[in-house]
């Protein structure tokens, strides 16, 4: 490997590490923490050699270590939006049978100053789905919360679905609707017959409603990985 390119490698790893040690701070700050770190250093090195070319191509490469470092991150962000929103499908039942049934007043409701997003990433660090679903319902408020938000959502989500021109989203919503929404629950071999569709093809349409709705639930950062 020649001097450049031991130079050129000495600069990704400086800005992957850079971004890594500011791990903790916001995305924004975490890239620009890292630019500050390894831009310079790569402007340096390429100086150093006597090289403008160098120089660009280390200060390239520090932003490149970076975009790459904001995409893991989008993308660790979108999975756990994902999963979380497959979670409350799931437990949409549960969670609705405690909501209706739960006695509090509206308002202490009202004095309530959480969001849905601050809940659902305390409810994430639980160690199982059980105890995910008990932490949402901890008391009135925080379920209130959630159930309110999800069930706004999922009625958009149903317009949209019946409102498209394409036949398949009818069904997404049908299948959605029969395997966690409505209150008598028919199991995936049962909506498959109805829809005269194979098996895997109600839990693909379960899928496109999970992605569908994680934008919907989590606004325009569900999007970003769709």
């Amino acid at each position: 490997m020649s001097g450049n390119e031991l130079d050129i490698q000495e600069i990704i790893e400086a800005a992957v590490l850079a971004a890594h040690e500011v791990g903790v701070k916001g995305m924004d700050e975490k890239i620009q923490a890292a630019i500050n770190v390894a831009l310079p250093l790569g402007i340096k090195i390429g100086a150093e050699v006597g090289s403008k070319i160098g120089a660009e191509m280390g200060a390239a490469a520090a932003i490149e270590a970076m975009e790459r470092e904001q995409e893991k991150y989008r993308q660790k962000q979108y999975d756990w939006k994902y999963h979380n929103t497959k979670l409350l499908l799931r437990n949409y039942r549960r969670l609705k049978k405690y909501f209706e049934n739960a006695v509090f007043s509206e308002e202490d409701a009202e004095e309530a100053d959480e969001s849905f997003e601050g809940i659902m990433r305390g409810a994430s660090r639980a160690a199982s789905e059980k105890v995910f679903v008990e932490s949402i319902q901890k008391n009135y408020i925080t379920t209130k919360i959630i159930m309110t938000h999800v069930n706004k959502m999922l009625e958009v989500y149903e317009i949209m679905c019946k409102r498209s021109s394409r036949k398949d989203d009818a069904r997404h919503w049908r299948v959605l609707e029969g395997l966690y929404i409505s209150d008598d629950y028919t199991t995936a071999e049962k909506i498959a017959k109805r829809e005269n569709i194979d098996k895997r093809t109600v839990y693909r349409d379960v899928d496109i409603c999970v992605a569908d709705l994680t934008a919907l639930l989590f606004g325009v950062g569900g999007i970003e990985s769709l």
